[in-house]
């Protein structure tokens, strides 16, 4: 698809309302179209441009699908082709729901990663901050010689079904994938790992109104045996270990997150660990500030009996929003971050504008 594709989906959906009308009923349209640049030390020029959208499909009593198509073009061009964009699907799913004393959701198909708070930040629309969770999109450094990068955490739509049960306070939830959290897997995404089940299970209490706080666990293979240089008929197993937690009060909203990977690997075991703290304050009904601290913590290169040192990620970004309509938001940032091979910080400042609509 060349870059008439999303020029023209953007036309449609300005297009969309009388269609919307007419189907309200049974048809929902949730679109975000977000521009954002960076500038400082190790940035680039162009801008990202992401299209986010969502569409959703009464099919009947407690039933629906729904699609999630997500294109952007890159901060950095394709070599072979410079105006081309990303596109992808990030959900294609049918969902079930019942309402009671204690709530049924089932969802099935390509659906959002079970375990990780930050997936719930991936639309542009809702992210507090112009970055996103970069914990959760950059990959470890190679620290088993043989095998596929991965990450502590990944932000993954993969193939599979989940079901969750909640009351007033608590929830619960258990997931079979076919991928782990530490691959991203996603429809039309270059360099999917090969399928494998994994098992996500989490639960949550909410003690009091506007606090909620959970775990999660993960287990299964993270990298199959044909992913590896040397093929074996073994891969390689994980776990993980979540425990999340987000508190509201106040026109405030704090939230954060700790993971814990265990990677079988092949001379024993590595470690991983991802975290993040994240806070949003409404000061009016138009002005809102937010800020994100987030890290990563890599194993180190393991090469014969030669161990190296870990290696670090950590990025920190404070915003200022200013919503201009209910479409309309336009925000500010200052963002410090150490990638993982480097000792020195990069400091940047970014600018964005989302625009974000609900069709009904």
């Amino acid at each position: 698809m060349q870059l008439a594709g999303p020029q023209a989906l953007l036309i449609v959906l300005c297009c969309a309302a009388p269609v919307a009308a007419q189907s309200a009923a049974r048809f929902s349209l949730d679109t975000a179209v977000s521009i954002d640049t960076f500038r400082g030390q190790n940035t680039v020029e162009d801008p990202n441009i992401v299209v986010d959208v969502t569409a959703v499909v009464r099919l009947g009593e407690g039933w629906l699908a729904y699609l999630r198509p997500w294109f952007r073009q890159p901060r950095l061009p394709h070599i072979e082709d410079p105006d081309s964009w990303d596109k992808e699907i990030y959900q294609a799913a049918v969902q079930y729901e019942r309402h009671g004393p204690i709530a049924t959701r089932i969802d099935a198909g390509y659906i959002v990663s079970p375990i990780g708070l930050g997936m719930m930040d991936t639309r542009p629309g809702v992210n507090p901050t112009i970055a996103p969770h970069l914990s959760y999109v950059q990959s470890m450094p190679v620290f088993d010689p043989g095998s596929p990068r991965v990450r502590a955490i990944a932000a993954s739509y993969p193939l599979g079904a989940q079901l969750t049960l909640s009351t007033t306070s608590w929830d619960a939830r258990v997931a079979l994938v076919n991928s782990a959290p530490t691959r991203a897997y996603v429809i039309n995404g270059d360099g999917n790992p090969r399928s494998t089940p994994v098992v996500v299970t989490g639960a949550g209490v909410t003690p009091t109104v506007g606090l909620r706080i959970g775990a999660s666990f993960a287990t299964g293979r993270y990298v199959t045996g044909d992913e590896l240089t040397v093929r074996q008929a073994d891969g390689r197993d994980f776990r993980m270990i979540a425990v999340e937690g987000d508190y509201a009060f106040n026109y405030t909203k704090i939230s954060g997150e700790l993971t814990y990977d265990r990677l079988e690997t092949r001379s024993g075991t590595a470690s991983a660990r991802a975290w993040f703290v994240q806070a949003t304050q409404t000061l009016s009904p138009r002005w809102f500030v937010a800020a994100r601290q987030e890290g990563v913590s890599a194993p180190p290169l393991t090469s014969g009996t030669v161990i190296g040192r870990r290696s670090t990620f950590q990025a920190a970004e404070a915003t200022v929003g200013y919503l201009v309509s209910t479409d309309f938001t336009l925000r500010a940032s200052f963002m410090n971050r150490k990638a993982f091979t480097r000792t020195a910080w990069d400091q940047q400042f970014g600018a964005s504008l989302v625009w974000a609509h609900r069709w009904r």
